[in-house]
């Protein structure tokens, strides 16, 4: 009540005015109060010594500090969220940075007797920022399609696959193999793969874009759960050899792209044989791919050739 009272008493203007930490605070001095920022100056200055973690937060020139439920964007470390975790607050972290994601869940997971929290995907906004920025920002129809097909080149001339046209879901050729680049905003599903194979058997033999092998390569950022397994089946019966690869992250690296470091590997696979004698069950790994962006980094050194 008495800061209110002097607020309406007095108003002073923010020029000049400095942020300080509160413990250097001297009778005399004048604080800032209120969205209206209105002056009040101090008459006498208590001191409470506790040891708590505090973390003030400033967004866009204005501070402020933990309250009841924090909304954090632009998490980055995670130091606003590990501070309301350790003093029980309510918080929601978010940032378009995966690293940072990352980061801030380690060092959640770090907390002793911490509460339960998940971690959501809310979309691909990360790719489509970059899209946007690295092939063109229209918003009409004719810029998104010369946005798309400016995507796909690029992808294809990183896989090293000649572009080829006269299709929708047939994109290029390499060695033989027809190639098929998926959206950066929707993962690869069953259905793309049936249309991609229905468009595969109408190109065989039809002209100098027509595939030398029943080979097709399908890279894509995210793949629908459990393709690599129901797709195959389908294409056994249609007797078409598919390979799923990842489109690695690298490819939004510009400096990975100009040192020629962007490798497509395979989406992880796993076959196993099950035997069932009486009530013993037993499982025999028969064959495996492993993504090496899941290995270690130490392991991945020490791999001669990759296949």
């Amino acid at each position: 009540m008495l800061i209110e009272h002097r607020c309406q008493q007095r108003v002073e203007s923010l020029e000049g005015a400095q942020w300080v930490p509160a413990g250097e605070l001297l009778p005399g001095d004048r604080v800032f109060f209120g969205a209206e920022r209105r002056a009040v100056p101090l008459e006498q200055v208590e001191h409470q010594w506790t040891r708590e973690e505090v973390y003030d937060i400033e967004v866009e020139d204005a501070h402020s500090f933990l309250t009841e439920v924090c909304a954090i964007h632009n998490c980055g470390s995670g130091t606003t969220a590990v501070v309301a975790e350790k003093l029980g607050r309510r918080w929601m972290a978010c940032d378009l940075s995966r690293f940072a994601i990352h980061t801030t869940r380690k060092r959640l997971l770090q907390i002793p007797n911490l509460r339960p929290f998940v971690v959501q995907n809310l979309g691909k906004y990360e790719r489509q920022v970059w899209q946007i920025s690295a092939f063109g920002d229209g918003h009409s129809p004719s810029d998104a399609a010369a946005r798309k097909q400016a995507y796909i080149q690029f992808i294809l001339k990183l896989y090293h696959a000649r572009p080829i046209s006269g299709y929708t879901w047939l994109h290029g050729l390499k060695g033989g193999r027809m190639v098929h680049v998926g959206s950066v905003d929707a993962p690869v599903s069953l259905g793309d793969v049936q249309h991609i194979v229905a468009e595969f058997r109408k190109a065989v033999g039809a002209g100098e874009n027509a595939p030398t092998t029943n080979g097709i390569d399908i890279l894509g950022w995210d793949f629908a759960f459990e393709l690599n397994e129901v797709a195959r089946q389908h294409a056994d019966a249609a007797k078409v050899n598919l390979r799923f690869l990842r489109i690695p992250r690298d490819v939004m690296d510009k400096r990975a792209v100009e040192q020629g470091d962007i490798q497509f590997f395979e989406l992880a696979a796993l076959q196993a044989e099950v035997q069932v004698n009486q009530r013993k069950v037993t499982v025999k790994l028969t064959d495996f791919i492993i993504p090496p962006d899941n290995v270690p980094e130490d392991a991945r050194r020490a791999v001669k050739h990759w296949s």
